[in-house]
């Protein structure tokens, strides 16, 4: 995955009315926070910073934001948003080594029909995201999965995945991830309806008979 480029303006005031002129003139505050070392405060524009997510169609994007002249590789670590209008108020990254792995939660994608769908089931995901480590350039934008293969009662578990090249995750094996649901139990419960209901009628008809019998 490669990071993106966004520019930036350092800033040195701070305060909620500051913060209101510089969301007026179309930027928002944002802070890089790097381990060992004192935090990095800038300005980005947002648009721009949700154009980037939108082209990447990946939560764990990286960007190079270039302040003064040098380059931060970052993921974002947070994000304050308008609870009415969404809007970005405030943004966190944090700095990332290249040779270093991180931990991130990945997307969980699936792709193809499952056979078990055809007979009334349907898929579902048992979890969205896989805890995934890896270095910041082998991070995946999704973890894809084929359910074309499953009939109800299948699963995917996290033993059955095969990672991107460059990933791991410390989940145990047997942790589903996706499962083909369906009627098979209801289909099973109304036949053992019918069956017994056709015992009762059975008996009935016996009862009857050793009745006109006598």
């Amino acid at each position: 995955m490669e990071a993106i480029s966004l520019d930036t303006q350092s800033r040195t005031d701070f305060g909620k009315g500051w913060a209101r002129k510089l969301r007026g003139k179309g930027m928002i505050p944002a802070v890089i926070y790097r381990a060992g070392d004192e935090a990095t405060h800038i300005a980005v524009n947002p648009h721009l910073l949700r154009q980037a997510f939108q082209n990447a169609d990946n939560p764990n994007v990286l960007f190079n934001l270039e302040v003064e002249g040098k380059i931060f590789t970052c993921l974002i670590k947070d994000a304050e948003k308008h609870p009415v209008t969404r809007d970005l108020l405030h943004v966190d990254f944090y700095e990332v080594a290249s040779d270093s792995a991180l931990t991130v939660e990945v997307p969980v994608v699936t792709t193809g029909k499952a056979a078990g769908v055809t007979l009334g089931g349907r898929v579902r995901l048992e979890r969205r995201t896989i805890r995934i480590s890896a270095k910041p350039g082998d991070i995946p934008a999704n973890v894809t999965l084929d359910v074309s293969h499953l009939n109800v009662d299948d699963i995917i578990s996290i033993g059955q995945v095969e990672l991107p090249p460059g990933c791991s995750t410390d989940l145990d094996e047997s942790v589903n991830l996706v499962a083909c649901i369906g009627k098979r139990a209801a289909i099973e419960v109304e036949t053992t309806t019918a069956e017994v209901a056709d015992e009762d009628a059975e008996g009935a008809e016996t009862d009857t008979d050793e009745n006109d019998e006598g």
